[in-house]
């Protein structure tokens, strides 16, 4: 709730001052905790990845750039075993993220490619049982995100998107070594996602 009341906020806020106003959404899937899961060493698998969005974009007046507010929701089955304890896992990992994204685009035409990038605060709930009352564990980190896009105009205010983006999540416990790495934790996930957006203004 508090992630969509900065999105309605940011959106209030910005429209007297920006050239457009952009509301975007979309679903996708991907490889999810992509370096836990190709170790041989990692008892464990990521089953059915998927992800949702919702963002916010302000367009600079006559320019090709823009920043965005994205909340990101990413949810994976996970079975195996707990990389630091060996428990056995049959659960689910769901994360919330809040970012601030730069994007450009080559051009403002019928069709473009483009980047972002950008940095995030996530929430991590990570259920290590579905079918028990154990509490999730929850975790809060820094995340980055990286990513191309592509973009199709089908109206003068409506258009399909698709991203392909690197997900990275906690990068500073990446590198404090492996003895403080944790299942679901600090890793890198690849995402493709598609959706529209509507220009406002």
């Amino acid at each position: 709730m508090k992630n969509l009341l900065i999105a309605v906020a940011f959106l209030f806020s910005m429209n007297s001052f920006a050239q457009t106003i952009e509301i975007g959404a979309g679903i996708g899937t991907g490889a999810f905790y992509f370096i836990e899961e190709a170790d041989n060493n990692v008892a464990t698998a990521y089953d059915s990845p998927a992800s949702l969005y919702l963002d916010v974009k302000y367009n600079f007046k006559d320019r090709i750039d823009a920043v965005k507010l994205r909340v990101q929701n990413t949810s994976v089955n996970i079975v195996g075993e707990d990389y630091q304890t060996a428990a056995p896992l049959d659960g689910m990992v769901e994360t919330f993220t809040t970012s601030l994204l730069y994007e450009r685009l080559r051009a403002d035409k019928m069709f473009n490619i483009g980047y972002h990038f950008g940095i995030g605060l996530t929430q991590q709930e990570f259920k290590q049982q579905k079918n028990t009352n154990l509490r999730a564990l929850e975790n809060r980190f820094m995340s980055l995100t990286f990513g191309g896009l592509y973009s199709l105009r089908l109206h003068e205010k409506l258009r399909l998107n698709f991203e392909t983006a690197v997900l990275w999540t906690d990068p500073i416990n990446s590198f404090r070594g492996s003895e403080n790495w944790q299942t679901a934790g600090e890793d890198i996930s690849f995402l493709a996602q598609i959706g529209i957006s509507y220009r406002f203004k």
